[in-house]
């Protein structure tokens, strides 16, 4: 496939990266910078290198970097990107150029597990069954809790992963334990076995016009029944929670954002 995206000129260099060196990264042209989740999902590579060997999966790859983690880990023999914006495809392909790792990783353009070209189709085929680990960031889904892209990385890898390959699934800390336990029940062939990577607190930043409206989702999920979100009472955010559309109220009384964790959680397939 030809890369037909103009390479932006900025860059990022991650220094935390749980001791894997430094990763430096061009942004696609449509963003401007890493989110605080990726910087943590490199971290929580590195720090959990223990878990990572074989071949790989790099789910909604974005910009690549945490393809590029994965692939400076001596045990990680090749890891594929899966993208569905061709324009990231053409800049992960060069970041990995950069970080000197282009041999061990390949980006694919696709839809989720599911590749527009069929050369890749073949190239992602060959993985079937024998994949031996899944790291993804996906973004919140609309319309229902949220996690609706989670699961469906979830029941789509099954087709892929050996029998213990551990997933390493980025999951934000306001959803909540309840729900996130739920995934390993709402798609069976999985155990939740906890956190691995967090954050510190940090604001769930309502300018952030994707965060505002997740928030506002959040609510209307909890309208409709669902299970409460959990924020920390801003009070005291140790010790105390909130709800989804008490941290709502709260923004909108005090113009002041809630706060949540970024966090990367471990999945392994049964």
């Amino acid at each position: 496939m030809e890369d037909s995206a103009d390479v932006p000129d900025e860059s990022v260099s991650i220094e935390q990266t749980g001791g894997l060196g430094p990763i430096t990264v061009l942004l696609p042209p449509d963003k401007l910078s890493l989110t605080p989740a990726s910087y943590m999902a490199v971290r929580a590579i590195g720090r959990n290198r223990h878990l990572l060997s074989g071949n790989g999966i790099d789910w909604g790859s974005g910009s690549g970097c945490l393809a590029i983690a994965a692939a400076k880990l001596e045990a990680v023999e090749r890891i594929v990107g899966l993208e569905l914006a061709q324009e990231d495809v053409a800049v992960a392909r060069q970041n990995a150029i950069a970080n000197g790792v282009l041999g061990k990783v390949a980006f694919l353009h696709a839809d989720s597990f599911a590749p527009f070209s069929e050369e890749d189709v073949g190239a992602l085929d060959v993985l079937a069954g024998s994949t031996d680990f899944l790291i993804a960031n996906p973004p919140a889904s609309q319309g229902d809790d949220g996690l609706g892209w989670r699961r469906r990385v979830l029941e789509d890898a099954r087709r892929f992963l050996v029998s213990g390959a551990p997933v390493l699934l980025q999951i934000s800390y306001q959803y909540g334990q309840p729900r996130i336990r739920k995934l390993a029940e709402d798609v069976p062939g999985y155990r939740y076995e906890g956190v691995l990577a967090s954050t510190d607190w940090v604001p769930f930043d309502q300018e952030r016009s994707d965060l505002a409206s997740q928030l506002e989702e959040y609510g209307a999920e909890e309208e409709r029944g669902g299970l409460a979100y959990t924020f920390p009472d801003p009070e005291r955010p140790d010790w105390g929670h909130i709800n989804a559309r008490q941290a709502l109220a709260y923004h909108r009384s005090t113009g002041m954002s809630p706060l949540s964790k970024w966090q990367m959680h471990l999945f392994r397939r049964i």
